[in-house]
């Protein structure tokens, strides 16, 4: 999940930030020898809000096999049906991905046709539904959680990070408001769904320094942020039960 929220930002400030200017994240490794200018991106924790009590599966709802599937839109339909193999009830419906959708307000579900009042935008990934198949072992459970999100501005001439920072820090913000839902890396077939679910960010504070890198100094400038969510966890175990189908009834 810390992969997906570096990535969101990663993509959101690679349009703001000039061309020649690197945008790295995960852990912090600070500019190499050879680069003047570096802005990090680094979501280094998730904290989990545990429940009350001493049953930590407090929370826990019961499982269900589960499905996603994805459509392509070219800006002009508005129908977009299941294919064959794809098992389940449509629950949730997101357009574009990770914004969720009010169901009967702006789609409804006729059969394996998910109906969407006015078309979504062209896109390669322009709609994903998420599909609810039988119950499963396993288990479904949210929970509250932080991620501190760092974002840091790496320069050798003085004054240069603070400026590069002041095009991240603005970026960020403005990606933060369409934030919706994110999806952790997936391990397809695993049974296991990760989601990051309503996010919102506030920055909280803001520092600069100096430190001297294989031996040049480089100006530091970085913006703090606190990601506020709630965390999905979905585990189903086993493959779902075999589903037949009456292709005929005859009397005898």
């Amino acid at each position: 999940m810390l992969v997906s929220v570096e990535t969101f930002f990663h993509d959101a400030l690679l349009s703001a930030l000039p061309g020649d200017v690197d945008v790295a994240t995960g852990p912090s490794l600070g500019p190499a020898a050879d680069v003047t200018q570096l802005v990090e991106v680094t979501a280094a924790s998730l904290k989990l809000a545990l429940p009350e009590g001493e049953d930590l599966t407090a929370r826990r709802e019961p499982a269900f096999h589960f499905g996603v599937h994805r459509w392509r839109a070219n800006g002009k339909q508005v129908d977009f049906v299941l294919p064959e193999g794809a098992v389940g009830q449509v629950v949730e419906v997101e357009s574009p991905p990770g914004q969720p959708l009010r169901r009967g307000d702006e789609y409804l579900v006729e059969d394996r046709t998910v109906r969407f009042y006015r078309p979504p935008a062209q896109a390669d990934v322009a709609v994903v539904a998420l599909l609810r198949g039988e119950r499963a072992p396993g288990f479904l459970e949210r929970a509250p959680c932080d991620i501190p999100l760092i974002i840091r501005a790496w320069s050798q001439e003085p004054g240069a990070a603070d400026t590069l920072l002041s095009s991240a820090l603005s970026a960020a913000l403005i990606a933060s408001t369409g934030m919706g839902n994110l999806d952790g890396p997936a391990s397809n077939g695993s049974g296991v769904r990760i989601r990051l679910l309503r996010p919102s960010m506030v920055l909280v504070g803001l520092a600069r320094g100096a430190e001297l890198l294989h031996e040049k100094q480089f100006f530091r400038a970085q913006a703090e942020f606190l990601i506020r969510g709630e965390l999905e966890q979905l585990v189903a175990v086993g493959e779902p039960e075999p589903t037949g189908i009456i292709r005929e009834v005859r009397r005898a």
